[in-house]
């Protein structure tokens, strides 16, 4: 029988499996040596290591403690159980284990340790000074310099430093480590952020170099060479192939697939491409870009089949609710369009055609949407037999109306003016005469437009007013008109006036009719804007109309929307008139910029009186609102000649600027919504008062702010 092993050389072979990364080969020596000796202090630190290194820092600091209890003046033991404490998230306790380790022995180590504690606190500043204390020590420490440069790039990406200072703390770092990989792929990617990707592509190659098998620093170089391929397709070559290595060694990682379909794409391979974007819906099936691209990429090489089982898959996972519920049907239009602005409908009506076999096999709910979308490419179909397309749509349509009750509300030709016409005088009048306001408040500018119930008054009114308040010019006009007002109305409209110091706000009120039942009393709330602007801008002497729903926000001046526009052109609002979904969908109501010319005014007030009409009729459902403003511009058009519109995709070139509207989605449905707001408009009231920093800061503020009470929302619009 052979002797034990000695505890001494236990000890070394597990040192020596440690030290080469052989955490499986370690562990059970550290562990039959403490069999032995529970309390020999080193073989706890090391499994306490081993442990941490392994993804259970848990134990690790409870081993590690334990040898700290047994021999508590070693400092690496102090700096270990930090490191475990930090990967718990328990900073406080993490710092004090690295003061000891300080105390015991001073040094850069623990100094460039307890940085990295801080950063990982989020406290920036603070551990910007310890990595300075460190570099005070040794100039020349690289990991000094690093956690310098980290803690300026955090800082300035909170508005507190510099981002110049950033890159030269990066540039630094890299100099004094230019054999650490992770030196030059930070110095490279803050060279890339800083708009300087040429010069970031060498640095980035010097890290390939130095780690090859890295993916983070392969991927950084791929996306590199990517954005500047500028159309050279054997420039993106070479971004696809090192991107593919970065898919082989992540294989399970989404965006990894995603960035080797975009290359794959640049560089003309499209087959791979598709099967790239597919890839990526797998592995993360609530990617809606994916999945659109593949289809798109499906129907552009007329890979009907490939298109099927994709469609297949999209209808699924809608009705998995890993995508918004009606993905597949945006999906389906944008494919349709596409090939249509090719010009090749029939290649439309074949995608189509798949979509539809695939909802009746997968998602049943869906296939009236996409039967719509079937009869409005039936309507535009040209050639000898437009007629008979035509008329074939509109039979589809009809048929559509028991589950697509919106549609009973398209009209064709002169219907629109027949319904115009079905209202007397005196049923306009009457209405008019519900129309109960405060006198104009005398202002500036344009009139910033938003109606309401009582209801969504207190919700989002103050948000809303505090962020045009603090980019509007002085005496700004906004008019709030409320459905339905509670009894202490006056009340609620003096708190939100208060904090008001450029805006002068109007309020107007109106009981709607008390037999409507819900849904039709929710679908009027929404139609309200359009059936009231007449009276309001009779009120207010007909100035530019800025309209804009309440459930959002206006970080940008009012006037500089009506700036944007060219002389010639009346109306600002998006505008998608080549869109199958045209019938419903070519003018949204989020934000309206209108000129008080004859044109624009004839098509406020025939749109106001064809939703009285529906209103009368008690016949009112959900997409009335734009329908209504989509043949008040058809019917106007067709008796004056084009009005000029300006899409509103457009305005943000045209200012230079982004985010000029941030709407509220479905989340304002879900649990606990109500107190998000609250404390939202709170942050708003707070952002818009900072003072000190330009527009375009606080816009990108607000914008943040508002994209995380969005972060589940992932609705195409």
């Amino acid at each position: 029988m052979s002797a034990p092993v000695p505890s001494e050389t236990l000890l070394a072979n597990a040192m020596a499996l440690h030290r080469t990364g052989n955490l499986a080969g370690a562990e059970p020596l550290y562990r039959t040596l403490l069999e032995r000796q529970p309390d020999h202090p080193d073989a706890l630190h090391l499994l306490g290591v081993l442990r941490s290194q392994a993804g259970d820092p848990a134990e690790g600091a409870s081993l590690i403690a334990e040898a700290i209890a047994r021999r508590g003046t070693v400092a690496a033991y102090h700096a270990n159980l930090a490191l475990a404490l930090k990967a718990l998230g328990c900073f406080d306790k993490a710092e004090a284990a690295l003061r000891s380790a300080i105390a015991l022995a001073p040094g850069v180590g623990p100094l460039v340790a307890l940085g990295g504690v801080r950063r990982a606190g989020g406290r920036y500043a603070e551990a910007l000074t310890v990595y300075r204390a460190a570099q005070t020590i040794d100039p020349g420490d690289g990991a000094a310099q690093e956690g310098i440069a980290h803690a300026v790039s955090e800082l300035a990406r909170m508005d507190s430093g510099k981002p110049a200072s950033a890159l030269t703390a990066y540039r630094r770092a890299f100099r004094l480590r230019p054999a650490a990989p992770y030196a030059a792929y930070n110095f490279a990617l803050t060279l890339q952020k800083a708009g300087e990707t040429g010069a970031a592509i060498p640095i980035f190659q010097a890290a390939a170099a130095l780690d090859p098998a890295e993916p983070a620093v392969l991927s950084g170089l791929g996306l590199a060479l990517l954005s500047v391929t500028h159309g050279d397709r054997a420039a993106a070559m070479r971004a696809q192939a090192i991107l593919a290595r970065v898919a082989r060694l992540r294989p399970r990682d989404a965006q990894d697939r995603f960035h080797l379909a975009e290359a794959a794409q640049a560089a003309g391979d499209a087959d791979s491409a598709a099967t790239a974007y597919k890839d990526t819906a797998a592995l993360r099936p609530t990617d809606y870009t994916a999945w659109e691209n593949a289809a798109l990429l499906d129907a552009r090489g007329d890979r009907l089949a490939a298109l099927a089982v994709h469609a297949g898959g999209l209808m699924a996972a809608a009705r998995a609710k890993h995508l918004f519920w009606k993905a597949p049907v945006y999906i389906a239009m944008h494919v349709a369009n596409d090939r249509i602005a090719a010009g090749r409908p029939d290649a439309a009506k074949l995608a189509l055609d798949h979509f539809r076999q695939a909802a009746a096999d997968e998602n049943r709910d869906l296939l009236p949407w996409i039967d719509f979308l079937r009869g409005s490419l039936l309507l535009r179909m040209p050639g000898d037999e437009a007629a008979g397309n035509k008329a074939a749509g509109r039979a589809v349509l009809k048929t559509l109306v028991p589950a697509l009750p919106f549609l009973r509300h398209v009209t064709f030709g002169d219907d629109f003016d027949a319904l115009c016409r079905s209202v007397s005088p005196k049923e306009r009048a009457d209405h008019r005469a519900g129309f109960q306001s405060e006198p104009a408040a005398a202002g500036a500018g344009p009139l910033l437009f938003a109606a309401c119930d009582d209801r969504y008054l207190r919700l989002f009114a103050a948000s809303l007013l505090l962020t045009v308040d603090a980019f509007c010019g002085e005496g700004q006009r906004v008019h709030l008109h409320i459905a339905d007002p509670g009894p202490d109305i006056a009340e609620v409209v003096s708190s939100l006036r208060a904090p008001l110091r450029r805006c002068r706000l109007t309020i107007s009120t109106e009981r709607t009719p008390p037999d409507l039942d819900p849904a039709s009393r929710c679908t009027l709330y929404t139609c309200l804007r359009l059936m009231r602007a007449p009276d309001v801008l009779d009120l207010h002497g007909h100035p530019p109309l800025v309209m804009i729903d309440i459930d959002a926000l206006l970080p940008i001046d009012p006037r500089r929307l009506v700036d944007a526009m060219a002389p010639e052109e009346e109306a600002m609002l998006i505008h998608r008139p080549d869109s199958l979904d045209y019938l419903y969908n070519t003018i949204s109501n989020g934000l309206i910029v209108l000129r008080p010319s004859d044109a624009m005014l004839e098509v406020l007030e025939r749109t106001a009186t064809v939703l009285l009409h529906w209103q009368r009729q008690r016949s009112m459902a959900y997409f009335l609102d734009q329908m209504a403003l989509i043949q008040g511009f058809a019917d106007v058009e067709r008796r004056r000649g084009a009005v000029g519109i300006l899409p509103i995709e457009e305005l943000g070139r045209r200012l230079g600027v982004s985010n000029v509207f941030l709407p509220f989605f479905d989340e304002k449905h879900r649990a606990g919504f109500t107190d998000r707001m609250s404390a939202l408009t709170d942050r708003i009231h707070e952002e818009t008062r900072t003072e000190g920093r330009s527009e375009e800061e606080r816009r990108a503020a607000l914008t943040d702010l508002v994209r995380r009470l969005q972060a589940a929302t992932h609705t195409p619009r």
